[in-house]
């Protein structure tokens, strides 16, 4: 715990507050809802980063009277791009590091600890395409208020649940020159004093007019993203109607039609020239599938062995697993579809429990 009797760690406090008001008066409220579970969602990781979605999901609706079930987290998580366990706990364990390396500094005042602060908020943790995360500084302010809620100064941790990724990570910049501020003060005297505090002055309008404008630009990033995602969305609709049970699971069928054709053909056997134009369409329906980089998730009728944790995103049949131990042997009746990157699933894979083997 951050000492709060320190007059330099009150004035922190009360510099960040002000940084958390100034930037929530310029929030839209039509994104407070999806940006509050979203974070509240995290927050909750950030408690227990081992925690399963389906634990999550009752944290959730114990702490904050929602009514989710894990695949409600688990669509959460992987519209974050946070649907592997091992990646999440990889940022979570680099956000905790990062935020006790503040505390540590904050506590300190020295520059060596502000040093090796900055060293952690800069390392960049990759996504399995080798992408930067976008949401590593959005974890870290939500880690701040978890591991230190004595440097709340009022209701920032509730204020911050309305942020996004491009508002979080100002307000970690912010937190991070108000802590250099602290940690790299020079000491002054006599004429040089005046001047110094001058300087200084001109060094912050400056910082200010530069966050300004990165701030602008970052926003504007954003809403290309929301662009290019809305469209996503509409892609994924467009192919999870095809593979809804209204439409005949199309998909599905595609694929084993397919597939059927290509085993007919290996084993040579003679299809009536009458419907080849019918196998021509279906080859050039599951073109168009693999085209759109919508892929199946699982083999059709692949027999395997799974635990509870693992059918959390998939519709089950069968009896109820005992304990999270328990393995099952089923058989995949629908494959489940995912579009491009496998964090946005089109439709869940469908298992039936073998019984009898």
């Amino acid at each position: 715990m951050v000492n709060l009797t320190d007059p330099i760690v009150k004035k922190f406090i009360d510099n960040l507050h002000k940084c958390v008001e100034r930037k929530s008066k310029n929030l839209s409220p039509s994104t407070y809802d999806t940006y509050i579970m979203e974070n509240r969602v995290i927050k909750i990781f950030c408690e227990n980063k081992s925690l399963t979605p389906r634990g999550c999901a009752e944290e959730m609706n114990d702490r904050y009277k929602t009514s989710l079930s894990g695949e409600d987290v688990i669509r959460t998580l992987k519209a974050n791009r946070l649907s592997y366990q091992e990646k999440r706990a990889e940022l979570i364990g680099w956000a905790t590091e990062t935020v006790e390396a503040f505390a540590k500094a904050l506590e300190s005042h020295k520059q060596k600890d502000y040093d090796a602060y900055m060293t952690l908020r800069n390392k960049a943790i990759q996504t399995r395409d080798d992408e930067r995360y976008k949401i590593q500084e959005r974890i870290a302010c939500l880690m701040f208020y978890v591991r230190h809620p004595e440097l709340d100064g009022g209701d920032d941790a509730a204020m911050l649940e309305l942020f996004g990724n491009v508002y979080m990570k100002h307000f970690l910049y912010d937190a991070s020159d108000l802590l250099k501020n602290i940690c790299t003060k020079t000491k002054s005297s006599g004429r040089g004093e005046k001047k110094d505090s001058q300087q200084d002055k001109i060094e912050l309008l400056e910082n200010m007019l530069n966050r300004s404008d990165m701030l602008l630009k970052d926003l504007q990033d954003e809403f290309d993203s929301r662009i290019k995602q809305s469209r996503q969305d509409e892609l994924v609709e467009f192919f999870s109607r095809l593979n809804s049970d209204k439409y005949g699971c199309i998909l599905d069928a595609v694929l084993s039609v397919r597939n059927g054709v290509r085993q007919l053909r290996k084993e040579n056997v003679q299809l009536p020239p009458e419907i080849g134009g019918l196998f021509i369409l279906i080859d050039r329906l599951a073109q168009f599938i693999r085209d759109s980089e919508i892929n199946p998730i699982l083999k059709p009728g692949l027999i395997k062995d799974v635990r509870l944790d693992e059918i959390e995103s998939c519709d089950y049949e069968g009896s109820p697993f005992l304990n999270t131990t328990e393995v099952k042997r089923v058989k995949v009746l629908s494959p489940g579809w995912v579009y491009k990157n496998k964090d946005v699933q089109i439709a869940r894979p469908r298992l039936k429990e073998i019984i009898g083997e």
